[in-house]
């Protein structure tokens, strides 16, 4: 059974563009970039916090398996992950001192 990651991806991915790259993310890693989105989406709409929850939870685990192809690969989607962890946080915090501020 061979690593279809590596055979994917190629000897020489120094040479792909920033398009290719974003493609390989959303193949490979296609959990941290639901999670970005979610979490992108959570600014718009965020109903009871449950898009910055999911974009969190989805973004936490392509983190975790961006860990898994960090040695196969230079194009992991840790980036994205980290940045669909960090906005699903601030979305999150967002709603609660919006809630605090009605409530409190």
């Amino acid at each position: 059974m061979g690593n279809h990651y590596a055979s994917a991806i190629g000897a020489d991915d120094s040479k792909l563009t920033h398009r290719e790259k974003d493609k390989l993310v959303r193949r490979h890693n296609s959990l941290a970039y639901t999670g970005c989105v979610l979490s992108l989406v959570a600014f718009l709409i965020n109903p009871f916090a449950i898009l910055s929850i999911l974009g969190i939870m989805f973004a936490a685990i392509g983190l975790a398996k961006s860990h898994e192809l960090d040695g196969r690969s230079r194009v992991t989607g840790r980036g994205t992950a980290i940045v669909g962890i960090v906005l699903g946080i601030v979305g999150a915090a967002w709603f609660a001192w919006a809630i605090s501020r009605q409530f409190g």
